[in-house]
């Protein structure tokens, strides 16, 4: 089944790279071909998004054992609407708008709030299908990196979200609008405010 294998990469995967151009090259024929059910060529596909796909979740939810569940949600999610997949955005794109939108309800969900109250907040959990760099790698102190990461901890979702596609992946604002679907002007307010709550949080200065 598709969970198991993308479960099988999640855990395999931790060094994997691919050449710089094989994205481009090969996959337009992959899309097809997944679309016409070819398993291999889904599997391929996986394999070429996930890191990515993992950084974004995990940016959004901080925490390992969830990242990789949902991460796998988001490829099965993706398994079953490939063929209404048309080509109209980027493959990764689209994938992006599921991994956010997939990592967004999983922080909604009641009880889900109610077990990170009480959670330890992972700081380096980064560390999935490869190692990916953490938005605090910047940090020297200790202290500093857990403080920030207390504060991204208490953003909304949907500003953790906004913050680690432009200042972890460098999106641009037009790339992320389209992967949030939303104004191009909500992208740039959202990410102010989220900038703003975020230092203010770090230098005490929260409400």
């Amino acid at each position: 089944m598709v969970f198991a294998a993308v479960r099988g990469i999640l855990r395999a995967m931790r060094e994997a790279r691919f050449p710089a151009g094989e994205r481009a090259d090969d996959e337009a024929v992959l899309v097809r071909k997944a679309r016409g059910g070819d398993r291999r060529a889904f599997d391929r596909l996986v394999e070429l998004h996930l890191p990515r796909v993992w950084a974004t979740v995990w940016r959004v939810l901080r925490h390992h054992e969830d990242t990789e569940d949902v991460v796998q949600e988001v490829f099965l999610t993706a398994h079953r609407a490939i063929q209404d997949f048309r080509g109209d955005a980027k493959l990764s794109t689209w994938l992006h708008h599921i991994a956010v939108t997939r990592a967004l309800n999983h922080v909604e969900r009641a009880e889900e709030r109610l077990r990170r109250a009480s959670d330890p907040i992972d700081i380096e959990a980064a560390d999935g299908p490869r190692a990916i760099g953490s938005p605090l790698a910047a940090l020297e102190s200790k202290e500093l990196m857990r403080r920030l990461a207390d504060c991204l901890e208490k953003l909304p979702g949907a500003w953790r979200a906004i913050l680690a596609l432009r200042d972890a992946e460098e999106n641009t604002y037009e790339h992320i609008a389209a992967i949030l679907h939303i104004e191009l002007g909500t992208v740039r307010s959202r990410l102010a405010r989220a900038r703003v709550a975020l230092k203010d949080c770090v230098e005490g200065r929260a409400a």
